[in-house]
């Protein structure tokens, strides 16, 4: 056979094609396989970020409700610090181990050290108890020395009046050890820049001038790290690809600031075994190879129409799959296209796509569940759950909003607190589900002389806030409250009985009596308590020439209503 023959130059070139297209498609899924894994390392270092944000929120929401419980006392007021200092003397063990903490703190002036159980350091300054005072929101922090602890100060009015602040301190190992479980990744903390080392010789990574406050799996990581020190003068951030070799194993090690404000302070560094990723492109291009050159020495022709139709499949899996993280699921359904054939007759390819869109399904009926979900948790949180009626949280957030947007010029907005006269007599005669049953009744008499849009709202108890947004012409607001009261004073049937009931009503005119939320809930129920003091079952608009509710309270000689006047502190 002649070398220059048709027959071999047609031989040698499908051979050199089949070589070329074998290539192109090896280079091609190499290519596909790399991407999807920066993808899904960018993707899974993005997630990290969020789950390490959302365990230190879920910490500190678990901090502030640990301090709402401690402070907590009898009838729902706020301990003093006397009993506090008592309970924690008793208790300071059992929060310890039971809660992590590393320390808890009672401030009860700027000027006097704390009263504090645990460790001694992490103190606020007198200016930090002054602000945390003043502005009544709680300052949390994070302190990453010998250990990392979260610090969360929070402001307490006793019910004898007397202001103080707890902190309370608690190690951030149980996040880390929370972080493992969850995503099967080893995380630290490293400490800030030290040029020798703070703690233990053996924690410390003298490329990094950083100590080693707490890792997970440490045996196993420490000598990694250590390795990757020596390689890299500074720690690898979430822009870094490169992945690190050690004992035949892949690791992917990234690094965030604990404190973004501060770039050479303590930082989380997140370790990611990827040997079975790395592995498996590995293997997955080794069998590519080795397919396509039998195949373009045997089955030239036959591998080609073998290889063309799943090489295209794989690449619109590719494709596919980041689409199920942004919630298209008709395109990748779309891509994804599975062969009808029998299950018995299914490749490697086929389970893939099968796979592909059973996880499809799966991830869409889960969307859903978890947006109904959302939805039902936004009504809890914004509703109240006896009478149906928006809830305190509802009622402040409309009230915000309306004063934010400044739009007064419709018409003034009017601000109804409403109180039930001697509600607790009816609650003690009713029963409790009686006294539920008539708080029903109010709300929806309330509701039906409101014009569409005005918000109703029960506050608690006994307690119902009414917005109006603008009412054209002097006293129409009269109006409105003489159709509350006397809707309301119509006698309920409860059960076998006839109960009346009435209600005092305290107007604010917004802007007109205040521009802020807190001016404008303290005038409304110092308004209704002047409509109480003078006879009740009536209503009463706010005026700077009201007297204070002292001098009224010195007025009557009813101990009980003295009583309520001195329990009232003038915040909602």
């Amino acid at each position: 056979m002649r070398l220059h023959s048709l027959r071999v130059k047609a031989s040698v070139f499908s051979l050199l094609l089949i070589v070329a297209m074998c290539l192109f498609f090896i280079l091609l899924g190499n290519g596909s396989l790399q991407s999807l894994l920066e993808k899904n390392r960018n993707n899974r270092y993005l997630t990290y970020q969020y789950q390490i944000s959302g365990l230190l929120n879920q910490s500190r929401e678990d901090l502030i409700q640990l301090a709402d419980l401690i402070v907590l006392w009898r009838d729902g007021a706020s301990a003093n610090p006397a009993i506090l200092r008592g309970l924690f003397d008793r208790q300071w063990e059992y929060l310890r181990m039971s809660w992590g903490l590393e320390s808890l703190k009672l401030y009860t002036s700027d000027k006097k050290p704390p009263i504090y159980w645990g460790d001694t350091t992490r103190r606020l300054t007198p200016q930090q108890i002054r602000e945390v005072i003043i502005s009544g929101q709680p300052l949390e922090s994070v302190h990453c020395e010998q250990t990392c602890v979260q610090s969360l100060a929070v402001p307490v009015i006793a019910g004898d009046d007397t202001d103080y602040v707890l902190q309370v301190d608690r190690s951030l190992a149980d996040a880390l050890l929370t972080f493992r479980q969850i995503t099967g990744s080893d995380i630290g903390i490293l400490s800030g820049v030290h040029h020798t080392p703070a703690f233990h010789n053996s924690d410390y990574i003298e490329g990094w001038n950083r100590n080693v406050i707490a890792l997970t799996s440490k045996d196993m990581m420490m000598p990694l790290l250590r390795q990757v020190a020596t390689e890299r003068e500074q720690l690898p951030g979430l822009d870094v690809a490169k992945t690190y070799v050690f004992g035949q194993k892949h690791f992917d090690i990234k690094s965030l600031p604990v404190d973004t404000e501060n770039g050479s302070g303590a930082r989380f560094i997140i370790i990611d075994d990827v040997s079975d990723q790395v592995g498996h492109i590995s293997e997955s291009l080794q069998l590519l190879l080795l397919f396509s050159v039998l195949g373009a020495l045997i089955f030239i022709s036959a591998i080609t129409s073998m290889l063309w139709r799943p090489i295209l499949r794989l690449r619109r899996l590719a494709e596919a799959l980041p689409l199920l993280s942004e919630g298209k699921f008709d395109e990748a359904r779309s891509l994804i296209r599975p062969i009808s054939k029998r299950s018995i007759h299914y490749d490697e390819i086929d389970v893939l796509d099968s796979t592909g869109l059973t996880v499809c399904d799966q991830l869409e009926v889960m969307k859903e569940i978890v947006s109904q979900n959302t939805a039902e948790l936004e009504r809890i949180a914004m509703y109240d759950t006896l009478t149906g009626l928006a809830n305190r949280h509802n009622i402040v957030e409309t009230l915000k909003k309306y004063l934010h947007s400044g739009h007064f010029d419709q018409g003034a907005g009017y601000l109804f607190f409403v109180d039930l006269d001697d509600f607790k007599q009816v609650n003690d005669s009713l029963g409790h589900q009686g006294g539920d049953d008539l708080l029903r009744v109010v709300a929806q008499r309330l509701v039906s002389v409101m014009r569409f849009g005005d918000i109703v709202a029960r506050l608690g108890g006994d307690e119902f806030c009414v917005f109006v947004r603008s009412l054209s012409g002097a006293g129409t607001y009269r109006t409105l409250a003489e159709k509350m009261l006397s809707i309301v004073a119509e006698p309920v049937r409860i059960g076998d009985d006839m109960v009346r009931v009435t209600l005092s009503i305290g107007i604010v005119a917004i802007p007109e009596h205040g521009n802020t939320l807190e001016a404008i809930l303290q005038k409304a129920d110092m308004a209704m308590y002047h409509a109480k003091y003078r006879g009740k079952n009536n209503f009463q608009l706010y005026s700077p020439d009201l007297p204070g509710i002292e001098q009224i309270a010195a007025e009557h000689s009813d101990p009980g209503k003295l009583e309520v006047v001195a329990s009232y502190d003038g915040r909602s």
